[in-house]
């Protein structure tokens, strides 16, 4: 077997899981969009942005992760280094997204989190 298949074995889990969460993010988005009246900021957030543009970064976030999730299943380096980074990216939108709707956010911090724990830890062979 040819080390690119043994990457893109360890890599199954974070891509799968990526695509997931990328998914869950972005329905977060459709519905921050669509109905923005749902979700509301607590009084003197700091980070109080109109509820529509959290939507969009949602959005824009859950889909480049579902891409780079789906490109994770090649094994590439390229691709692990943006999964992690898209990773991060989605865990520090929905802490801040933590006080508009906790359950749903602390959800996703986990899953990317593990994401996160799992791209890191999947090491090639090494000399």
């Amino acid at each position: 077997m040819t080390a690119t298949a043994v990457n893109a074995r360890r890599l199954i889990f974070p891509a799968l899981m990526l695509v997931v969460g990328g998914g869950w993010q972005a329905f977060t988005g459709i519905a921050a969009i669509a109905h923005g009246g749902y979700f509301t900021a607590p009084a003197g957030y700091a980070f109080e942005f109109n509820i529509a543009a959290w939507g969009w970064v949602h959005l824009i976030v859950g889909v480049f992760a579902i891409a780079v999730g789906i490109a994770l299943f090649s094994g590439r380096p390229a691709a692990r280094l943006l999964a992690l980074i898209l990773a991060s990216a989605s865990l520090i939108a929905n802490f801040l997204w933590l006080p508009i709707e906790p359950g749903w956010s602390i959800a996703v911090i986990g899953l990317d989190a593990v994401v996160i724990w799992a791209l890191a830890t999947a090491g090639g062979d090494r000399p």
